[in-house]
C-alpha cells in the first residue's frame, strides 16, 4: 500500500512540475558568469557582460526573453557571489542580485562600437532607473539606491518595465541585446 501512495505522489509531483511555467524552471548560476579564459574566470571592466565568453551567458541568451523574469527575480538575492575574481573589476563583494541587475542593464543596452556606453533599448531600463548618479561609481550608485529603497523596489521597477514591453522584445543576435520590435 505504501508503494501505491509513493507512486501516486511521484505522478502528482511530476504533473505539478510540468505545469510550472518555463521561466520558473530556468536557473542560472550567476557566480559563474563573466569572462572565462583557459577555464579561469577573470574580471573585465570594459564592455557588456554578454560580450565575453561564458557558458552561463550562452544559457541565458539561448533562453531568450524567458530569461528576463528569472533575472528580475534574482535581483532580490543578497548573497555574495563566490568568485575567484570580481565579475566586474573593482566591484568586490558583488551579490547575486548585483550581478542580475548589471546583466539586465547590459542585456538592454546596444553597443556603440566603443568600449563603454551605448543606448538603452528599453525606455527606463538600466542605471537610469536608479536616478542621478552624482558621478558615483556604478556599485555605489546601485548600493545607495538599495539602501534607500530596497531590492524589492528595484525588482518592482524592472518587473513593471518588463510587463509593459515584454511582448515587443526580441533578441538581436547581431547587436547581442534585447530590442523593441518597433526600433528595428
Amino acid at each position: 500500500m505504501r508503494l501505491f501512495y509513493l507512486i501516486a505522489l511521484c505522478v502528482v509531483s511530476c504533473g505539478v512540475a510540468l505545469a510550472q511555467p518555463i521561466e520558473s524552471q530556468l536557473q542560472f548560476d550567476l557566480s559563474k558568469i563573466g569572462m572565462v579564459v583557459d577555464g579561469k574566470q577573470i574580471c573585465e571592466d570594459v564592455g557588456r557582460i554578454q560580450d565575453f565568453p561564458s557558458k552561463v551567458m550562452d544559457q541565458i541568451i539561448a533562453a531568450g526573453p524567458k530569461s528576463v523574469p528569472v533575472l528580475i527575480a534574482m535581483i532580490g538575492d543578497a548573497r555574495v557571489a563566490k568568485t575567484r575574481e570580481p565579475i566586474i573589476c573593482y566591484w568586490g563583494g558583488m551579490t547575486i542580485g548585483d550581478i542580475a541587475f548589471c546583466l539586465l542593464s547590459d542585456l538592454f543596452t546596444e553597443t556603440n562600437g566603443s568600449a563603454i556606453g551605448g543606448r538603452t533599448t528599453m525606455p527606463g531600463a538600466g542605471y537610469e532607473m536608479l536616478g542621478a548618479s552624482g558621478d558615483l561609481p556604478a556599485w555605489e550608485q546601485l548600493h545607495q539606491y538599495i539602501r534607500k529603497h530596497g531590492r524589492a523596489a528595484l525588482q518592482a521597477k524592472w518587473q513593471g518595465l518588463w510587463e509593459k514591453y515584454k511582448d515587443q522584445m526580441f533578441w538581436d543576435p547581431k547587436g547581442r541585446c534585447f530590442k523593441l520590435r518597433a526600433s528595428q
